[in-house]
């Protein structure tokens, strides 16, 4: 089942909404610049947010952060699409799922910085301002939402798998809609980490030159409105690892971040020819640049154009990796016909120990619209996360490119109860029976309602056969484990009736179990409906001589 990324609200250090952002990142106009205020006396470039905030005046103390106004900037720009789903699917049934590593860090600085000058803590600091679960509470709060909401906090991963984790409460269905990414803000206790560890830059970070040396910090927010209705862009796989080889530097041969980015691309049923773009983890230290490009070298050849665009934001830590995938949305939108990609800013001197990836410069495209990208967010003890994006694929209405019945089903003979596929997509498809004295199981006038539960079930395998078609696989014999309230409103389908018989993939686990919502419209009017329950086993054999557990 897919999950879309309908709407997208992002402030960073390239601009404030879509279109300022659009246009800087494609003209390739970095939003990082010099400053001192994360480190006094010392000038440093940072991915800071210039443009005016909400004001938080008005939220609880604990909740008052320029994080939490940086969480509501990007919100505000898709206010009216959450509160739409809010409406529709019930406050219970929508979720908030955050990353961050900062919080309201920022707060607790100034408020120790005024104690160490006054003798007591600046007045309106709370506590709770730096608690890690403040920007879901706060949206939350702000929205009336009483789904689940809660932060993922692993550093560089932080939104990547908070995106992962807002895709599984839909597929699982324990949420109809997700409001989910990422924000971080600055502050001069990270820039202070980094500068200790010896990763900070003093120019634009350089990523995978010979000249690289180290990163810049930047912040922002990201937010997606996360739902199983079609949009433009899927969220079409995700893999995550944890390889806990060092508390602050990667796997020098990349095993976790491989096993991420396999993972991503098996949950999406993608290979790595399928992608058309990598953006890279790309923070411009040596261990990381040496580590991602051995793996993306490793797995897709030096062909697959990539970049990194922290020279464009800095690296938003918590918040990268849902600014990173909004860089990616972008690229995938339907306005995107010549697929420009993100661009790689950098000084073009290669590391002749790096493998020669194929790094996008500015102004370059496909020449066709992108169809699956992929975002590498590789963090502190290794914990990893890899995101796939992809264009959604339009519904197959065009006669000439649908598939016939026989083509798509495990079925043959007049077990064939389909007479022709009216329309498929990624979730959805819809197929026509045609009622005749002839067919299967008519009695000469009519076929019997309880006939629909198995034309639902043919519509579903015909769904299943389409997708296995497009991967380039061979079509699966799939098994119906039941059906949830069967409800039909005539008692037979009569000779001559035009039925059209929809089935809508509404959960689907990985372990290839699936739910499917089903209706079937005759003359205009649903007659009948059903959720149905299958199973497709990998091994057939196997499965049926008891090898395998549902």
């Amino acid at each position: 089942m897919n999950v879309y990324l309908n709407e997208c609200g992002i402030v960073c250090a390239l601009g404030t909404g879509l279109a300022e952002v659009r246009a800087n990142l494609f003209a390739g106009t970095p939003g990082t610049l010099p400053a001192t205020e994360c480190s006094p006396g010392r000038e440093l470039p940072l991915g800071q947010v210039r443009a005016a905030l909400p004001s938080v005046a008005h939220l609880p103390p604990a909740q008052r952060s320029r994080n939490n106004a940086l969480a509501l900037a990007a919100l505000a720009q898709i206010r009216p699409a959450v509160d739409a789903a809010v409406a529709r699917f019930g406050a219970d049934r929508v979720g908030v799922i955050i990353g961050t590593s900062t919080s309201g860090i920022a707060e607790t600085e100034k408020a120790l910085m005024h104690r160490a000058a006054h003798g007591e803590l600046a007045p309106g600091f709370h506590y709770g301002q730096q608690e890690m679960g403040s920007p879901a509470a706060l949206l939350a709060d702000e929205l009336g939402i009483a789904g689940p909401a809660y932060v993922h906090s692993s550093a560089c991963s932080s939104s990547a798998k908070a995106m992962a984790s807002a895709a599984r409460l839909i597929r699982m269905g324990l949420c109809d809609a997700v409001l989910t990414g990422g924000v971080d803000s600055l502050c001069t206790f990270t820039v202070a980490g980094f500068s200790a560890l010896e990763s900070v830059s003093a120019a634009r970070c350089n990523p995978m030159s010979a000249n690289r040396d180290g990163i810049n910090i930047g912040e922002g927010a990201a937010l997606f409105l996360l739902t199983r209705e079609p949009a433009a862009v899927t969220l079409a796989g995700w893999g995550e690892s944890s390889d806990g080889h060092h508390m602050s530097a990667p796997d020098p041969a990349g095993g976790g971040a491989r096993i991420a980015m396999l993972d991503a691309l098996r949950r999406a049923g993608l290979q790595p020819a399928d992608i058309d773009y990598i953006n890279m983890h790309g923070t411009a230290t040596q261990q990381n640049d040496a580590m991602e490009s051995k793996v993306i070298a490793g797995l897709f050849g030096c062909e697959v154009p990539a970049s990194s665009t922290k020279p464009f934001t800095g690296h938003t830590l918590g918040a990268a990796a849902a600014i990173e995938a909004a860089l990616c949305w972008l690229a995938l939108q339907p306005d995107n016909d010549r697929g420009a990609l993100p661009p790689h800013l950098w000084d073009g001197v290669p590391d002749a120990a790096l493998p020669a990836l194929n790094l996008v410069p500015v102004g370059a495209t496909l020449g066709r619209p992108v169809r699956h990208v992929m975002s590498n967010s590789f963090a502190f003890g290794g914990s990893n996360a890899v995101l796939v994006l992809g264009r959604a694929a339009p519904l197959a209405q065009d006669a000439a490119t649908l598939p016939p019945v026989a083509d798509i089903l495990p079925h043959s003979g007049q077990m064939v109860l389909l007479d022709r596929v009216v329309s498929v997509g990624d979730d959805d498809l819809c197929a026509e029976v045609v009622i005749r004295p002839d067919s299967m199981f008519c009695d000469g006038t009519a076929v019997g309602a309880w006939v629909g539960i198995e034309y639902m079930a043919q519509a579903i395998a015909a769904h299943a056969g389409w997708l296995a078609r497009r991967r380039g696989d061979a079509v699966k014999v799939g098994f119906l484990l039941g059906s949830r309230k069967y409800e039909a409103g005539v008692p037979a389908f009569d000779v001559g009736s035009v039925l059209h018989v929809h089935a809508h993939r509404a959960l689907q686990g990985d372990n290839g179990l699936g739910a499917f919502e089903c209706r079937i419209d005759a003359g205009g009017n649903t007659v009948a409906t059903a959720t149905v329950t299958v199973f497709q086993p990998d091994n057939v054999n196997e499965f049926l001589s008891g090898g395998t557990a549902v």
